[in-house]
């Protein structure tokens, strides 16, 4: 008995997965219609060629696709069959390039780099050299928690660290695997690592995202050292930059910026946000977690943060996933 034949014994419903090798655009546009959804998609060279292959998880959907450059639209239109607004697509870039457009906003996809969108928002994508990308689309609406760090990270490429690096690998090896009982557990564990990379990411920019002046990069390393201190206010940020609270007000309209009172505030936010969204298993509780950001009353603490985020501390760091 080969080794095929033995996994087809021990699996019996082992759905083998879906695949396609093609040099007709129709055939491509409509197996990647079934695969992931429907996209308008037009060669950019004289000769095409693609390879797709797919694969369902448990909670979401996996596929593979190899091709000639193209370009491809998501049109409102088509966006606009999109069943809500929490299914997304995450992406791993693997060879060739891809520029991507949605919202106004542009990025550049290159080998090493991932992504995560919506598909409910239109967007523009044009591939080019040897184009491979590992596609996850995944239906977000019963995971809070990371609903709301892909929402944060929409649109931006990412560098594939270790951890989302085991993730696509651990995902490459279900499309040769196929479906078998463990793949749920594989899907979760993948899951976890990417949202952690994510998480990190997003904790990176923000500490060294660009500010627009050498006095605002200091007021936010002043304000991120000092954020248990309850009494921080405008005018020790004043002082630490050697200048006077008018100055100081000066500097922050200069740039269009919320005025100091309410970007200590936006920081406290920020960093309680992120801690929120730690997925460690050791996990201080929430009060905890205000206090430690400067907030000094929890009701408070939690009245502003649903003004801000449009969510509770605790829907947030609920994760109300059923197979939790």
């Amino acid at each position: 008995m080969n080794a095929l034949t033995s996994r087809e014994a021990a699996f019996p419903d082992r759905a083998p997965p879906f695949s396609l090798n093609t040099t007709n655009l129709e055939s491509f546009v409509q197996a990647n219609e079934r695969q992931l959804l429907p996209l308008e998609v037009a060669p950019l060279t004289s000769t095409f060629y693609a390879k797709l292959r797919g694969q369902d998880l448990l909670r979401s959907r996996l596929v593979y696709i190899a091709s000639s450059p193209v370009r491809v639209a998501r049109t409102p239109r088509l966006a606009a069959q999109t069943n809500g607004d929490h299914t997304f697509k995450l992406v791993w870039q693997l060879r060739g390039g891809a520029l991507m457009t949605q919202g106004g906003q542009t990025i550049r996809l290159a080998p090493g780099k991932m992504t995560i969108y919506r598909l409910s928002s239109p967007y523009r994508l044009h591939t080019d050299g040897d184009y491979r990308a590992l596609m996850l689309k995944v239906d977000l609406a019963d995971m809070p928690e990371w609903r709301r760090l892909a929402e944060r990270c929409e649109g931006l490429a990412i560098p594939v660290d270790a951890a989302a690096h085991a993730a696509l690998a651990a995902l490459r090896v279900q499309l040769r695997w196929g479906s078998d009982p463990s793949r749920g557990q594989v899907e979760d564990a993948a899951l976890e690592l990417v949202f952690g990379s994510f998480w990190r990411h997003q904790r990176e920019r923000l500490y060294h995202a660009p500010m627009p002046s050498e006095r605002l990069t200091k007021a936010r390393r002043v304000v991120l050292e000092r954020l248990a201190d309850t009494q921080l206010a405008p005018e020790d940020l004043a002082y630490a930059l050697n200048m006077s609270v008018r100055g100081l007000y000066d500097e922050f309209r200069r740039y269009r910026m919320a005025p100091p009172a309410a970007f200590i505030r936006e920081l406290r936010l920020e960093q309680c946000y992120l801690a929120l969204l730690d997925a460690t298993p050791q996990r201080c509780s929430i009060t905890h977690i205000a206090l430690e950001h400067g907030f000094s009353d929890g009701a408070h603490f939690a009245r502003v943060f649903r003004k801000r985020y449009g969510v509770s501390p605790g829907d947030l760091r609920a994760r109300g996933r059923p197979y939790a």
